[in-house]
């Protein structure tokens, strides 16, 4: 049985995220030439597993932010990282998440509305 990597993220990352990933769906596919992101399929037997997995580096990242920065950046992106390096299995190559995570950076600033719900200022 399975259930859809959207569904997942309902339970473990906030709706907004969620609208920054679609709306940048274009990008993602192409940065990190996968067909589906939100709509891959997932094992059910799995949810638990991952869900540990993904809140405890989620929260390690948000941890370490200065409370004024808002942590939907980072659900984004390792919401992205996490369907590429724990569901596909992927090796995590330091260099390139760092790029990836700049580009995805620069096409935030790019679209006034990405960058105010990234930001926290707008709803």
């Amino acid at each position: 049985m399975e259930y859809t990597y959207r569904e997942f993220l309902d339970t473990v990352i906030s709706p907004s995220a969620i609208s920054v990933l679609d709306r940048m769906y274009p990008a993602i596919s192409e940065l990190y030439a996968i067909d589906e992101l939100l709509e891959a399929p997932l094992p059910v037997e799995d949810h638990d597993i991952h869900r540990d997995r993904f809140l405890t580096r989620l929260r390690r990242i948000v941890k370490i932010l200065p409370p004024h920065i808002s942590p939907m950046p980072n659900e984004v992106f390792c919401a992205i990282e996490f369907l590429v390096h724990e569901i596909h299995g992927e090796p995590i190559l330091l260099g390139q998440a760092i790029l990836r995570l700049e580009y995805l950076g620069e096409e935030i600033k790019a679209d006034p509305l990405l960058h105010s719900l990234v930001t926290g200022r707008a709803n």
